[in-house]
């Protein structure tokens, strides 16, 4: 993803960094290095964040991507990372686990549907999914949060049926199957909004409406609240470099919303 961003956001980030940070953050300060594990979904936006704060301070933020799952279950193996960025449900997972020591909320994402640019098959919604003889690709129902919004989705519509016998792809790799709709491979697939914007260029979004999503249950990670689902920053246990894991979690969390909403992230829960 290009790193570009508007100039007048960095020149509001800089002034807020002098004006209402705290005291102990203010001005370029480190040089410390600070190791991020963040769900793959969040890549890019993850990415600005990392470039706004170059622009704040000395420290050295380094990331390693992965799905939000395997990272929670690497951490858990290992300890290793200073913060680790995910999707619901892993965090309170994680923080009963004692892995975490601190976390916050960063937004809010939703599942869209998108098609390849310019809509070929002029797909409008989830019933247009359900068209015989159309390729769709989903999230594993059994291995993302994504495919379990889809099969509480499809359990409740009575189209439901239909749409799953168009499942051509099933899979967590929300990046693949957005690639494979621009190519043609695919006509439509049920994505992460975050992933969506990447491909905008490429593809046409259509938003999917909340009524037809709800809370289920994670035999694993416990409840999630589906409406809701959301991006995470926490503090991981243990992390070497207290106060610069402190200086890039504050400035993730109090001072890059804007970035939030440019990557499709709700600020306010439904």
């Amino acid at each position: 993803m290009s790193r570009k961003y508007p100039c007048v956001c960095v020149a509001i980030l800089i002034v807020l960094a002098s004006v209402v940070w705290p005291a102990g953050c203010r001005g370029r300060r480190g040089g410390e290095e600070v190791l991020v594990l963040c769900g793959g979904s969040m890549r890019a936006l993850l990415e600005e964040v990392i470039a706004c704060y170059r622009t704040v301070s000395d420290d050295a933020v380094l990331a390693t991507y992965g799905g939000s799952g395997e990272l929670c279950a690497q951490l858990q193996q290992t300890g290793r990372g200073d913060l680790y960025i995910c999707h619901d449900p892993f965090m309170p997972w994680a923080e009963k686990q004692g892995l975490i020591a601190r976390w916050a909320t960063l937004g809010y994402m939703d599942v869209v549907i998108v098609v390849p640019k310019g809509n070929p098959k002029a797909i409008r919604g989830l019933a247009d999914l359900a068209r015989p003889g159309l390729r769709l690709g989903v999230g594993s129902h059994a291995y993302s949060t994504s495919g379990a919004i889809t099969k509480s989705m499809l359990d409740k519509l009575p189209y439901g049926a239909a749409i799953r016998d168009n499942v051509r792809m099933e899979s967590r790799a929300h990046q693949q199957r957005c690639t494979d709709v621009a190519m043609g491979m695919l006509d439509a697939s049920i994505v992460w909004n975050v992933v969506a914007r990447r491909f905008a260029d490429k593809l046409d979004i259509m938003p999917i409406p909340a009524h037809h999503i709800d809370a289920v249950t994670s035999a694993t990670y416990g409840e999630s609240d589906l409406r809701n689902v959301k991006v995470t920053v926490g503090i991981v246990r243990g992390a070497k470099d207290r106060e610069a894991v402190q200086r890039f979690y504050a400035f993730a969390v109090g001072e890059c919303q804007a970035i939030m909403r440019r990557h499709g992230l709700r600020t306010e829960a439904r």
